[in-house]
């Protein structure tokens, strides 16, 4: 993916990047796009490898994940209409067009979209800060992190329970 979308980028020089910046005490941000089109599930799983490497190695480093958002005019979109996908033709359509709110967008299925979830909220927990009271939590998402089994998702519903999301207003 990374030749597909031109990133001049390689993997090593990310983690030696990473590994300088460990040495020196300097916290890092990492982001990650998955979902393009066409995109295997072997690349998003290399992907997801990647963030769980760079974050493994400091608590400082930030690795968040977004999905491809397919605007007009970029080559990939280009070519995904070419193959038969379909832009919004009406101002209705394109008012519900661009999936920020989280969504993968049409080319990540349900089931990668839940793993991909699912790999956000337990890496974010592993190594988010904590009160020693909530360092249960923590350790039961580090434990789920280091074995890959983002299946039965107790600790997303005590995390939930115990630290409810803060109201806006």
């Amino acid at each position: 993916m990374l030749k597909r979308i031109r990133k001049d980028t390689k993997i090593e020089q990310v983690f030696e990047t990473a590994e300088k910046m460990r040495r020196h005490d300097i916290a890092g941000h990492f982001p990650f796009i998955v979902g393009f089109p066409d995109e295997s599930d072997s690349s998003i799983q290399a992907s997801l490898d990647v963030a769980k490497k760079l974050r493994s190695m400091s608590p400082d480093f930030l690795t968040p994940i977004y999905y491809f958002k397919p605007y007009p005019g970029s080559e990939l979109v280009i070519e995904a209409v070419a193959r038969g996908f379909r832009l919004p033709d009406t101002l209705d359509g394109w008012s519900r067009f661009d999936y920020v709110a989280g969504m993968p967008g049409p080319w990540v299925t349900p089931e990668k979209f839940k793993l991909i979830e699912r790999f956000k909220f337990f890496h974010e927990l592993a190594w988010k800060r904590m009160s020693r009271s909530k360092r249960l939590l923590q350790q039961l998402a580090r434990h789920r992190c280091k074995t890959d089994n983002y299946r039965w998702p107790v600790e997303m519903l005590l995390t939930r329970w115990v630290l409810p999301a803060q109201r806006l207003s």
